[in-house]
């Protein structure tokens, strides 16, 4: 079975880079599918995947982002979800379905809404089409600590939300977990427990404080860059570099 994992360290390896374009585009609405043409092809030999949210899924319709996803694949990318989906299994059977019709290969949810009549059905099905589901554990702005960061009782033992949340990704077989790559204590905490079983997707590099290097080092596998590459003159460049030093750190970090 091709799972959505294999397809993307696959990928990875080819390239040599382990970076997730965050394509959130802030222009005009007309000018969504040209810009983001334009900064798939500047990139695409640079990183391994692209994430969209709802700075795309929103303004544009379902065929545009069929359209665009289609171009993605062509440069031997993969898309993901970024939607953090949080509902019953009815709704999110719906969510679902008009997404891999567009073509994407894997979701972002959020472990919260529990298994049974909340991701069960999500995950058994997203299985059967080799798509991938990736669990929310921590995220990468300021007050994460406010909500993911809570303190819970379970069992009669204390612990913070974020641990039971990458417990929940790793018992219930997710095909990864997003954490901070700016939270690289949090990093090496949740890969004590999860001993690289799972693959972790960090957002939060460069405008929110994450080096690169050090978010590898912790046990990264994945970077999801946004705004520093969208926001540069010239982005090919600097993530050229971003990509070349990520990846060394990633050889060094096995062989050690």
């Amino acid at each position: 079975m091709v799972t959505f994992s294999n397809k993307l360290k696959k990928i990875a390896e080819k390239k040599q880079t382990r970076i997730i374009l965050s394509l959130d585009l802030t222009c005009r609405n007309d000018e969504l599918l040209k810009k983001s043409k334009v900064l798939i092809a500047n990139t695409a030999n640079h990183i391994c995947a692209v994430k969209i949210n709802y700075h795309l899924l929103l303004p544009l319709s379902f065929n545009t982002l069929k359209n665009l996803i289609s171009i993605i694949h062509k440069n031997n990318l993969l898309v993901i979800a970024d939607i953090k989906l949080n509902d019953i299994s009815s709704t999110n059977l719906v969510a679902i379905n008009y997404l891999w019709k567009m073509g994407f290969d894997a979701i972002i949810v959020n472990p919260f809404v529990g298994f049974k009549d909340g991701l069960d059905l999500l995950l058994n099905s997203s299985r059967n089409k080799n798509k991938g589901v990736i669990f929310l554990v921590y995220m990468s702005h300021i007050g994460a600590k406010d909500g993911y960061g809570l303190e819970i009782f379970k069992n009669g033992k204390k612990n913070k939300l974020y641990y039971e949340f990458a417990q929940r990704a790793l018992n219930w077989k997710a095909d990864g977990m997003i954490i901070g790559g700016n939270n690289n204590k949090i990093i090496t905490e949740i890969l004590k427990s999860t001993k690289h079983k799972i693959d972790i997707f960090s957002p939060g590099i460069g405008y929110q404080g994450g080096n690169e290097i050090d978010a590898i080092k912790s046990g990264v596998d994945y970077l999801i860059i946004g705004r520093t590459i969208i926001n540069s003159k010239n982005p090919s460049s600097i993530l050229e570099r971003i990509s070349l030093n990520s990846w060394n750190a990633s050889i060094k970090q096995n062989l050690s």
